[in-house]
């Protein structure tokens, strides 16, 4: 390797931040089967609201902001990819979570000209008890565009000690997901966060130079070679962790395959393999091969994490392969190796 640069390697994580956010399953409703509403509040996305629907017909993904918000519409590429694109004036805007309680009060109109009004929150005078949990995002991705790891680290459920909540569809109020544990969890199907991090690892990329790839992201070298990729954003950290070292792609590899694993936060989310085979031109490959664990979840996420399985395997569902010629231009892409779209998780909660 030569001193005057980095070891050359194909991998890359990008970070984003959401400042809050709930999320609902609808039962019965003909033309949504989920709702999440999402507020920012920072120099990059700006101040604002934002609220998404899986739809049930076709599995594509409407959004609804406000203007002056900056947002990537690659992030809400999930399910069969992305639907509406829709600025809209929201008549009501409010989603405060804070450790005392969370109140959501949201009223607009989707574009087919519904009003749509989400009325729900809980109290808690003791403080909230948050916990870590990676949201399974990615089994819903039929053509993904990196591996999604949406981390929670103060991930909650509403109380059932708050009203009830209401979710209105043009008037008419849905049904919304639940447990059989409900009642005796005091929680409720609806999930709430602050301080979510989007961890997006090895986004696809085009005719990529490997000495332009490098740069976007800190290296950790050990040995000649990238022991690990670090991306950080305010107080997150993401490290994606190589044994034994990656060799650098700008020598001859003497090391062609081994382990790798993501962390965030120091908490360690998923792994798995890399491999390099050359012929014509160098290919790496990343296998998915250890899911996420999950551990110190209210009950009643416990219960849905151990009765559907998708919450901790879907990682292990992607691959990713790269394709790297002599000039070290590299085009990648990730695909889906098997199911795991979550159909058990909703058959559990009645939003099938």
């Amino acid at each position: 390797m030569s001193s005057d640069r980095l070891p050359l390697h194909p991998f890359s994580l990008e970070l984003d931040l959401l400042d809050r956010m709930m999320n609902f399953e609808i039962a019965d409703d003909p033309n949504y089967s989920g709702l999440e509403i999402q507020a920012f509040d920072d120099s990059s996305h700006g101040k604002g609201m934002l609220v998404f629907f899986n739809r049930r017909t076709d599995d594509k993904t409407d959004v609804y902001y406000e203007a002056g918000l900056k947002l990537d519409q690659a992030n809400y590429a999930i399910g069969s990819g992305l639907g509406a694109w829709v600025e809209t004036e929201f008549r009501r805007n409010r989603l405060e979570v804070s450790d005392r309680g969370v109140n959501a009060d949201i009223l607009f109109t989707d574009a087919a000209n519904r009003a749509i009004e989400v009325r729900a929150g809980d109290y808690t005078p003791r403080g909230r008890r948050s916990a870590a949990f990676l949201a399974p995002m990615g089994a819903a991705i039929t053509s993904p565009t990196s591996l999604p790891l949406i981390w929670m680290s103060k991930f909650d459920l509403l109380r059932r000690s708050g009203p009830t909540p209401v979710v209105l569809i043009d008037g008419r109020a849905a049904s919304l997901g639940h447990l059989p544990a409900e009642p005796l969890t005091r929680r409720r199907l609806v999930k709430v966060t602050t301080d979510l991090c989007a961890v997006a690892v090895n986004s696809a990329r085009s005719g990529v130079r490997l000495d332009d790839l490098v740069g976007l992201a800190e290296s950790v070298v050990e040995a000649g070679g990238t022991r690990a990729v670090v991306g950080r954003a305010a107080s997150h950290e993401a490290r994606f962790e190589f044994d034994p070292c990656f060799p650098d792609l700008g020598d001859e590899p003497r090391i062609e395959d081994g382990t790798w694993t993501v962390f965030i936060d120091r908490s360690s989310i998923v792994g798995g393999t890399w491999q390099i085979s050359r012929a014509d031109k160098t290919k790496v490959r990343l296998d998915v091969t250890q899911g996420w664990k999950p551990s110190g979840l209210p009950a009643l996420m416990r219960i849905v994490t151990r009765v559907a399985p998708v919450f901790r395997t879907w990682p292990t569902t992607y691959r990713w392969e790269a394709e790297i010629s002599d000039d070290k231009v590299m085009t990648s892409a990730w695909e889906r190796t098997g199911a795991g779209k979550g159909e058990s998780y909703r058959k559990l909660t009645g939003s099938a």
